[in-house]
């Protein structure tokens, strides 16, 4: 039998004296009562309010007094949020960055040109992909992607610091072709599966949108060219269409659909699909790159092979193919090519074949001139090693200037670009860090598959398309040195990076949402 200690009588406690005086709280106590909470948090708002009041006089003396100021001010806010959010600045860098990829892909360039004294909406999210890093240095992983990645960034930084003196500003512009790669360290190191969840299901919400506001952006940035108001500061106005973009988005978004992602009623998909396919003819017509990149979505079928979603899409590709050539409609915007169904004949074959006599053939002909000029001083030339460096104009140097004021500055292709500004070591370093990135995704994708996370397969497959989509539309378009396409495919590169180690270390599927009205 087994004896049960006896249980310790209690101990009475004297009554309180009526001279006892209480013993003050801690701080801890402080933060962790509820009712002191509740207590202190008019006093922070208050607080919180006083502070964006001095912040608001301050950034207006800032602007006031020129760039200089401007910068001061940015630096003291900068230094301000860090002390106030520590270590929840991977949420802050989340939630900006969120606001960036946003405003990208409803504005484009327009939103690119946003900021004051030379700065710019995306310099904000570079720096706190930089801070967002810093202060979570111990989640950070060095693979093979991510050291060929570091590689690439020291490569470039070699290729620019030393123009600096000579073209300043300039130089870190044209840098952003591998600068913008810090965002794909702060989103790899950063991202989590909770973060990633919410990201995927706020994509959802955001794709029927999309596809309904392309068209109308494109019609608003070719009709009321003149009416929609610019910038601040610039000649660029707030609505602002570019066709390649716009393919590299509905690749993604078919992509999105066609795994599973996107779960919704069938009236919803079918509207959808319908906005989607209106889209991608408003984008094949204008751009034969953006045709190609929205094109890339049917690889969807390398990861996941679920046939009857492609009946939807197949079934309105097949509407909108026939009434097409049937009633065969021209739509003259303005631009430089009318939407029609002989402009969409038109840019599919001038892929494949010359068209002599076509503003197809001459734009083919003068970029493939350009891209030979780059090949000849660099893999056969002087510029082996070296490349000419970030900071200068490669369209004067190299005799292919067409716009005014000396504003092209790109080779219409972000492959070429590097090749030109970083050489040989550079362009090597740049298809090793794509190939391994893809390899990385496959990898990810068959230990997905191999484990039965149905989910996670999809997100791999959808990030995949999304790059694969950007690899295609930068490869004949300036595409990687813009913001609106550069700060979102190193981002998406980032995620990819981080879902491949939240496979590997086996986060467990999310829970697929229901379909939804």
């Amino acid at each position: 039998m087994t004896m049960r200690p006896s249980a310790r009588p209690p101990v009475p406690r004297a009554p309180a004296a009526e001279h006892d005086v209480p013993r003050p709280a801690t701080g801890a106590a402080l933060v962790t009562s509820p009712s002191a909470r509740a207590a202190l948090a008019p006093d922070l708002r208050w607080l919180a309010g006083a502070v964006v009041a001095l912040l608001a006089i301050v950034t207006g003396v800032a602007v006031a007094a020129g760039p200089a100021g401007v910068a001061a001010a940015c630096a003291a806010i900068a230094a301000g949020a860090l002390v106030l959010a520590g270590r929840r600045i991977p949420s802050v860098f989340h939630f900006v960055l969120a606001g960036l990829l946003l405003g990208y892909l409803i504005l484009g360039r327009g939103f690119a040109y946003l900021g004051a004294g030379g700065l710019f909406v995306g310099e904000l999210g570079v720096a706190l992909a930089v801070i967002a890093t810093a202060v979570s240095l111990g989640r950070w992983r060095i693979g093979t992607v991510e050291a060929v990645l570091l590689a690439f960034l020291a490569w470039g930084a070699i290729r620019t610091i030393p123009y600096l003196g000579a073209y300043g500003v300039t130089a870190l512009r044209d840098a952003v072709s591998w600068g913008y790669a810090l965002i794909a360290v702060g989103v790899a190191t950063t991202l989590t599966a909770p973060t990633m969840r919410v990201a995927v299901r706020l994509y959802g919400r955001l794709a029927l949108p999309a596809v309904l506001w392309f068209p109308v952006a494109a019609v608003l940035a070719a009709v009321l060219a003149d009416q929609i108001p610019a910038v601040p500061g610039s000649p660029v106005p707030v609505i602002y269409f570019k066709s390649g973009d716009a393919g590299v988005h509905l690749a993604a978004i078919a992509a999105f659909v066609l795994v599973g992602l996107y779960r919704r009623s069938a009236v919803v998909e079918a509207v959808l699909w319908t906005s989607w396919g209106v889209s991608a003819v408003l984008v094949a017509a204008l751009s034969r790159g953006g045709m190609v990149a929205a094109s890339t979505a049917v690889f969807a079928l390398l990861f996941v092979r679920r046939l009857g979603r492609w009946l939807l899409p197949a079934a309105v590709a097949t509407v909108l193919f026939i009434g097409s050539w049937l009633v065969d409609p021209t739509v003259d915007l303005g631009l430089q090519r009318q939407i029609s169904f002989q402009q969409l004949i038109d840019n599919a074959t001038s892929i494949f074949v010359d068209r002599p006599n076509t503003s197809e053939q001459g734009t083919k002909e003068w970029r493939l001139a350009w891209w030979e000029k780059i090949v000849d001083y660099t893999v056969d030339g002087p510029y082996f090693w070296t490349g000419k460096g970030f900071g200068i104009n490669l369209a004067d140097d190299d005799g292919f200037q067409v716009l005014a004021g000396q504003a092209l500055r790109s080779p219409h292709s972000a492959h070429f670009e590097i090749l030109a500004r970083t050489g040989v070591p550079g362009i090597v370093l740049w298809v090793l860090l794509q190939a391994a990135w893809a390899a990385a995704m496959f990898v990810a994708a068959l230990r997905a598959r191999r484990t039965g996370r149905a989910w996670w397969l999809a997100v791999v497959a959808w990030l995949f398309i999304y790059w694969l989509a950007a690899i295609v539309n930068m490869s004949v378009d300036v595409y990687l040195s813009g913001p609106q396409g550069g700060i979102w495919f190193w981002a998406v590169f980032g995620a990819g990076l981080a879902v491949a180690r939240m496979i590997k270390d086996g986060e467990p599927d999310a829970v697929e949402p229901q379909a939804d009205d």
